[in-house]
């Protein structure tokens, strides 16, 4: 676990230690909450949280804006469909998971607004973190001159490999050079880069895209991989919420 405490936000990056496997959570009767499950028990403790709210994750580019504390009970984990969280709501937290895909934290400073996007390939080919920033902009008056970004654990440019499939789809951005290495007859992919170039492709600063937090999920042991795991592979949770 990594926990980025900030006096008005904080972000909590899961890893293997929680024991997450998707089983125990997509299949959640209907009788019971999220936190008879020991890792969200932990995780509300940690993070001194009301709520928490995860979507069910389908390489969208579509989300949901949280309102109120009400509205955020109201809503049940991994049920609504989409890839990214808004609120301005404290104590409520915002997660997405993963394990290899990126999970990108924006935290508006002047409006305090927060949100949580997963971000793989796919997501980010539809320019999932735009969406985010976009939909923080209407809602709350957002300005990009005003965001931090935080990137979580992810597969990196050393061991993500894309097919060219993959790369077709990305044949439109002017920086597809920038991002992508051939090496041998494999190509390999800049998840993260992609992302950063995105956002400061919009106006956010690039030294408030934070990436200290972003290790190699295929590299550290510590962390879930799908890529290197395969169906055996759990999930690491990032979360954010407002203080």
């Amino acid at each position: 676990m990594l926990l980025h405490n900030s006096p008005l936000f904080k972000i909590y990056f899961g890893d293997a230690k929680d024991n997450l496997d998707p089983e125990q959570y997509l299949d959640l009767p209907s009788d019971k909450n999220i936190f008879s499950i020991s890792a969200f028990v932990h995780l509300k403790n940690v993070m001194k949280l009301d709520r928490v709210v995860f979507l069910k994750q389908t390489h969208s580019n579509q989300g949901e804006v949280i309102t109120s504390k009400r509205h955020a009970k109201g809503i049940r984990s991994f049920t609504i469909e989409g890839d990214y969280l808004i609120t301005n709501v404290p104590c409520v937290g915002l997660g997405v998971m993963t394990a290899d895909c990126l999970p990108i934290v924006l935290y508006d400073s002047f409006n305090q607004v927060v949100a949580a996007v997963h971000a793989g390939w796919r997501g980010s080919a539809k320019t999932v973190v735009l969406k985010a920033l976009s939909r923080m902009e209407k809602e709350f008056g957002t300005k990009a001159t005003n965001i931090r970004a935080f990137f979580g654990p992810s597969a990196k440019v050393c061991c993500y490999t894309v097919g060219d499939d993959m790369l077709e789809k990305l044949e439109d951005f002017e920086f597809i050079d920038r991002v992508v290495q051939q090496r041998g007859k494999e190509n390999y992919f800049d998840l993260p880069v992609f992302n950063k170039l995105l956002l400061q492709s919009v106006g956010v600063k690039s030294d408030e895209i934070k990436m200290q937090y972003n290790l190699c999920t295929m590299c550290d042991k510590s962390l879930h991989s799908h890529r290197r795991d395969g169906k055996k592979a759990g999930r690491q949770m990032t979360v954010v919420s407002l203080q």
